[in-house]
């Protein structure tokens, strides 16, 4: 044997013995595609795998990359998201926003429009439905649709066909209960203003708009009005609701262009909604900040009969957060969480204000609608949707159960998005809240930061809590006090 030959045929064999486990890699991959994806980003060896062997960490993550684009239609193949009924189904206008780079869980997935979740009939996708709210959030033309899903206006099996008759019979039957309500109650028909001429153009230009509409009312709405006669009023709570409603909606978003387009009838849609809903649900009636709620719901479905069978919805999940007992409750979630997240914090608020996290009252009561920015506002509010519509789905459990959170306290079912929110906006301003030695200081802080919050969501590159425990509890998010 001649010298040197040894190591050249140990390294021809061991370039042979490459070459096959990359073709045998090659086909692995084909057949697992997202499986080795998860491996990848969630297991504990990827690490070990990346320090170890980077080119074969970075050779699986390129293939992957390249096999999960989606390949351009050949001849004759067909569109998958042609076919379906063009009334229940938008297409998406924007481009599709791509996920950070940097984040395991976000490498390159296949392009998702509202179009492509539904079948042929119409049928939704509900767990995919989920994810991309979740994930990107619907767009702004999509929204009209979705929300009907996400606040339970929708069956989640309904075809389009079942949608359409749906969409007729719940327009007759608020009309029906509007009616009802405004025969028993005529002096309660218009809002009464003093010394704001705008709005009392407004109201006589609404009052016109009913009038044509009771004048060609289908025998449907008649039929429901007729049906709803019998409902028994409590006087004394409907003229309570009625003067709470009537004190707050001249002053509800009244700056946003949506309401200034049409000189401020729409905002009348907002007081129809409430009054309403709190003449058919007087065991709840109205409470302040319900206007908030249904101001977003119409400005963004732009339709007073859907808005109002949304908010329907909504309020049957997050009506206990009106009631004395509902928001005691949230506080003292929040204030358990924030005990297990930063116990210092946490005990240094409770030294100085014997009322602890009450400061937090209006972002917990309302969902953050009046301290984040209008759009951000809108995703907390879908994102609560999936919490809080029946039978969620496994894409969205982000909160930890109590035996997987070592001493906190608070059931799954209670560390809810706002909560998580609550409790976030604490800890990265908790050099601040450390300064404070009396309990006033608290709530000029929480007021100082009412409409200047900025939600960092999967819109942007995703940037974690500075603290490991609570980023674990839920997405990736951000809180930036506005400058």
């Amino acid at each position: 044997m001649y010298p040197g030959t040894w190591p050249s045929l140990a390294l021809q064999l061991f370039l042979y013995w490459l070459q096959a486990f990359r073709e045998w890699l090659e086909v692995f991959i084909q057949l697992a595609n997202q499986k080795i994806l998860r491996i990848l980003g969630l297991a504990p060896c990827a690490r070990l795998l990346s320090l170890w062997l980077p080119w074969l960490s970075s050779y699986l993550r390129s293939t992957i990359t390249m096999n999960l684009k989606p390949k351009p239609p050949g001849k004759g193949s067909r569109d998958p998201q042609k076919g379906h009924p063009k009334t229940e189904v938008l297409k998406t206008t924007g481009p599709l926003k791509k996920s950070p780079p940097h984040c395991p869980e976000s490498l390159p997935l296949p392009p998702d429009s509202l179009e492509s979740l539904f079948d042929p009939v119409g049928r939704l996708d509900i767990p995919r439905l989920r994810r991309m709210v979740y994930q990107k959030g619907p767009e702004a033309g999509e929204r009209k649709l979705v929300w009907k899903f996400l606040f339970g206006v929708y069956p989640p099996n309904s075809t389009a066909k079942e949608r359409q008759v749906l969409d007729t019979k719940l327009e007759a039957h608020y009309h029906g209960m509007k009616w009802v309500w405004r025969g028993r109650y005529p002096s309660a028909v218009r809002l009464k203003v003093l010394a704001d001429e705008e709005f009392s153009m407004a109201i006589d230009k609404y009052e016109v708009l009913q009038t044509q509409i009771r004048e060609n009312a289908s025998p449907l709405e008649k039929l429901a009005e007729n049906s709803l006669q019998c409902h028994i009023f409590n006087d004394q709570l409907f003229t309570k609701a009625q003067k709470h409603i009537d004190a707050d909606v001249p002053r509800t978003d009244r700056h946003r262009s949506y309401f200034q387009e049409e000189g401020l009838v729409k905002l009348l849609s907002v007081r129809e909604i409430l009054i309403t809903y709190a003449a058919f649900h007087q065991d709840l009636g109205y409470c302040q900040g319900m206007n908030d709620f249904v101001s977003r719901f119409l400005e963004t479905l732009d339709s007073e009969t859907d808005a109002f069978w949304c908010f329907v919805g909504f309020m049957r999940w997050a009506g206990m957060n009106f009631t004395a007992e509902g928001i005691k409750r949230k506080i003292h979630v929040s204030e358990e969480l924030l005990r297990y997240v930063d116990p210092e914090l946490s005990s240094h608020i409770e030294r100085v204000s014997k009322e602890k996290l009450l400061f937090c009252l209006r972002w917990l009561l309302l969902c953050f609608q009046r301290d984040l920015q209008h759009q951000d506002a809108l995703r907390v509010l879908e994102i609560r949707g999936l919490e809080g519509g029946k039978g969620n789905s496994p894409d969205w459990q982000h909160s930890k159960t109590k035996d997987e959170v070592n001493g906190c306290c608070a059931p799954r079912k209670d560390l809810t998005f706002d909560v998580l929110l609550c409790v976030a906006i604490l800890v990265q301003n908790r050099d601040q809240l450390l300064s404070f030695h009396h309990a006033y200081e608290f709530l000029l802080f929480s007021q100082r930061l009412q409409g200047k919050l900025k939600l960092n969501t999967l819109q942007e590159e995703e940037k974690e809590l500075s603290h490991p425990e609570l980023s674990s509890l839920g997405p990736g998010v951000m809180l930036i006090p506005g400058q």
